[in-house]
C-alpha cells in the first residue's frame, strides 16, 4: 500500500460455499420451513441440475452429503431417488455420540467437560422420569435396575448405560432419550479404560432413584441421581 492510499475497514476472509453445499443447504431449508416432510421424495437428479443451474455430479454430491448425514434415504430400482429421511430418536442419540467420541480423541472435548454435561443431563432425566413415568415406564426401569453382585466391572458400566437409558425413557421426553443416551454411552468409553471398578460402589443409589420415580418425587430422585454420580466424580478425578 502507497502512502497516498486511504486505510479502508478491514476485510475478513470468509470461505465461499461450493455448489454443492449451497443445494444441501438449500434442500436443509426446505426441511425445516416445511416445505418438505418426512417421507417425500425429492426431484430427479436431472430436474434438480436443470433447478440449479448445475451439473448432475454437482447434485450428486450434495444428495450424498445429505445423506451421510442422515437427512435423506435413498433407494433403486423403479419408485427409487433420495426421500426426507424418519428423523428417530436412535438417530438423534447415534449422531450426538459420534460427535462426542470424536471430539474426545481429537482432544477438543474432556472427559471432565462431558460429565459436566451428563451430570445436569441425568439430574432432569431422574426428576421428568418421576414427573411423567407411567406403570408401563416404571416397570422396564425396575427391569432394567442393576444386581451389583452379580455383575464385573465391564457388566456394571454396561448396566449403568441400560438404566440410564431407561429412566431417559420413562421421561417421556424425546430430546433428554436422545441425549442422555449419547453422553453415558460416550462416556462409558472413558470407564472402560479404568483398571479397577467396584460394581457395588458405581451402582449404588439406583434402588433410590427407583424409589423416587415410583413415589413420584422428582427432588428424591433429583438427589439420588446425584449421590450415584458422585462416584464417577471420585472415582475418575472429575471434580
Amino acid at each position: 500500500m502507497t502512502s497516498g492510499e486511504e486505510t479502508g475497514p478491514a476485510l475478513k476472509a470468509h470461505r465461499v460455499r461450493t455448489a454443492p453445499e449451497q443445494i444441501a443447504a438449500s434442500i436443509r431449508e426446505s426441511i425445516l420451513d416445511g416445505s418438505l416432510g418426512a417421507g417425500d421424495k425429492l426431484p430427479s437428479e436431472q430436474a434438480m441440475a436443470e433447478l440449479y443451474g448445475v451439473s448432475r455430479p454437482t447434485v450428486r454430491e450434495a444428495l450424498r452429503t445429505l445423506r451421510a448425514e442422515h437427512v435423506l434415504t435413498s433407494s433403486r430400482g423403479r419408485g427409487g431417488g433420495y426421500r426426507v429421511a424418519e428423523l428417530s430418536l436412535q438417530m438423534l442419540g447415534a449422531s450426538v455420540a459420534e460427535v462426542i467420541s470424536l471430539s474426545l480423541g481429537m482432544r477438543t472435548l474432556t472427559y471432565a467437560q462431558l460429565f459436566a454435561v451428563r451430570h445436569d443431563l441425568e439430574l432432569r432425566s431422574a426428576a421428568s422420569a418421576a414427573e411423567a413415568r407411567t406403570e408401563e415406564g416404571l416397570a422396564e426401569l425396575r427391569r432394567a435396575l442393576p444386581d451389583p453382585d452379580r455383575l464385573d466391572a465391564e457388566g456394571a458400566l454396561g448396566a449403568d448405560v441400560g438404566f440410564h437409558r431407561a429412566l431417559a425413557a420413562a421421561s417421556r421426553n424425546p430430546l433428554l432419550i436422545g441425549f442422555v443416551g449419547a453422553t453415558a454411552t460416550a462416556f462409558r468409553r472413558f470407564g472402560e479404560e479404568a483398571r479397577e471398578i467396584e460394581p457395588r460402589q458405581m451402582l449404588a443409589h439406583l434402588d433410590e432413584v427407583v424409589a423416587a420415580v415410583a413415589g413420584r418425587d422428582p427432588d428424591a430422585a433429583r438427589e439420588a441421581m446425584r449421590q450415584h454420580l458422585s462416584y464417577f466424580s471420585r472415582y475418575f478425578d472429575l471434580r
